[in-house]
């Protein structure tokens, strides 16, 4: 069993959510889903309530404080990602952390980053297990003290490791039939498994049997677009970045 959690605020995304929970419950069942939504909870934290990416802050302390809570794996997953697969099989991969790579290879941001490790990984998808807690508190401790300048989640993840010691090779694995290839990263005492891009998709986005698309709302030109990409054909919708 897992939970997915996800944060949902805004014009842009509050439209999206009962189709993005209605899409989970055909793919996964009737796994919790949690709403991370608790803006309050940064009253006594360091972070500044008016800087860039306090958003990214909220997400992650709320993330950080369910996940004490629970036995059982966490998807931290964006409401821009539409589930197409159940999730188990990710789920009960031997990683504390699987995490999504990111777009753009050694160009992915942030790209000082990915040009040292020559690829990426998004925080809009990962799974945690509560293997990975002391993993998080880091990044959480890095993130309130500004370490790297930013509150980005996905920014401090990636300066972490690049700032760190570690071990990064690639695993290959068979799903659903297809033999994908992912890369490992021990760091810290803990494995993080970065997921073949073909398993959880971002640009372009074609039907290949991937377990999730991770759309771009501003690529497909919108709240009221990006809704068609949960009833639609992929070839079908005209938006899509090519």
């Amino acid at each position: 069993m897992y939970s997915i959690a996800t944060m949902c605020c805004g014009n842009k995304y509050e439209p999206i959510f009962l189709h993005w929970v209605k899409r989970i419950r055909e793919r996964c069942g009737n796994v919790p889903i949690v709403l991370l939504n608790n803006l309050g909870i940064l009253n006594n934290t360091k972070f500044n309530l008016n800087e860039h990416g306090i958003i990214w802050a909220i997400r992650f302390k709320n993330f950080l404080d369910f996940i004490q809570t629970t036995n059982n794996p966490v998807v931290m997953c964006d409401v821009d990602v539409i589930i197409e697969k159940d999730l188990q099989q990710l789920v009960d991969l031997p990683y504390d952390i699987i995490i999504s790579k990111e777009s753009q290879g050694i160009n992915a941001y942030p790209k000082h980053c990915s040009n040292i490790l020559g690829f990426g990984v998004c925080a809009g998808f990962g799974i945690y297990k509560l293997s990975s807690l002391a993993f998080l508190n880091k990044i959480y401790d890095n993130m309130e003290n500004k370490k790297y300048g930013n509150y980005d989640d996905q920014v401090n993840i990636m300066e972490h490791i690049v700032n760190s010691k570690r071990n990064v090779y690639d695993s290959k694995i068979v799903l659903d039939n297809r033999e994908y290839t992912n890369i490992i990263i021990e760091i810290d005492d803990i494995k993080i498994c970065v997921l073949d891009f073909e398993i959880v998709i971002r640009d372009p986005l074609i039907s290949n049997g991937q377990f999730a698309n991770h759309i771009n709302i501003d690529f497909v030109e919108g709240t009221d677009n990006f809704i068609k990409y949960f009833y639609n054909d992929l070839k079908d919708l005209p938006c899509t970045r090519k």
